[in-house]
């Protein structure tokens, strides 16, 4: 009886795992040519082939589908992060190339979140994942300053947001890791 029922749970999981990806696949479609508060419910069900109360089943609103996508998004980054080793240098590099293979693997899903044209906040939330502070904060054993740090750490964040976004935005850019590379020498010189 109880496998019966392991197997009903796992078709059930299978289903809402589809019934999303669906959503939001027909979501990121539209965001191509529709700007977010323009996106209907109605249209994007239409898109995804599902009715709207399944829709509704899932999620609330359109932000809510927003949020879901941002969060797996930010969940794939920090999965990425959870075994770096923060007292070597070359792992740091090694890290930060990897959330920069993934985001540029999901370019078109980069670009839509990072271009603060649908979630204005993506910027501080995905520098707020501990990980991506501790690889900072790593990058810069040799500031001694504990202030100079934390403002470093700042102006590093931020700068490196922008320097991301451009390099994603580009159709011919450096390589993930000549972008690494670049993002940890200039968050070393700012120390200096």
């Amino acid at each position: 009886m109880s496998n019966w029922g392991d197997q009903m749970k796992q078709k059930e999981n299978q289903r809402i795992m589809l019934t999303k990806n669906l959503l939001q696949h027909a979501f990121l479609k539209l965001l191509k040519t529709v700007p977010l508060h323009a996106i209907s419910i109605r249209e994007l069900c239409q898109e995804a082939g599902i009715n709207r109360t399944t829709f509704y089943n899932h999620y609330g609103s359109q932000y809510d589908l927003l949020s879901d996508i941002s969060q797996r998004f930010l969940d794939s980054i920090a999965e990425r992060l959870e075994t770096a080793d923060f007292s070597d240098r070359e792992n740091v590099h090694q890290r930060v190339a990897m959330v920069l293979e993934y985001i540029a693997e999901n370019r078109e899903l980069s670009i839509l979140l990072m271009n603060n044209n649908i979630d204005p906040g993506f910027a501080e939330r995905i520098f707020s994942l501990p990980k991506i502070g501790n690889l900072l904060e790593a990058a810069l054993v040799n500031c001694p300053d504990e202030r100079m740090r934390t403002a470093t750490i700042a102006f590093v964040i931020h700068g490196s947001y922008k320097l991301i976004q451009d390099w994603i935005n580009q159709e011919d850019s450096l390589s993930a890791h000549e972008q690494t590379e670049m993002i940890l020498g200039l968050a070393q010189r700012v120390c200096r």
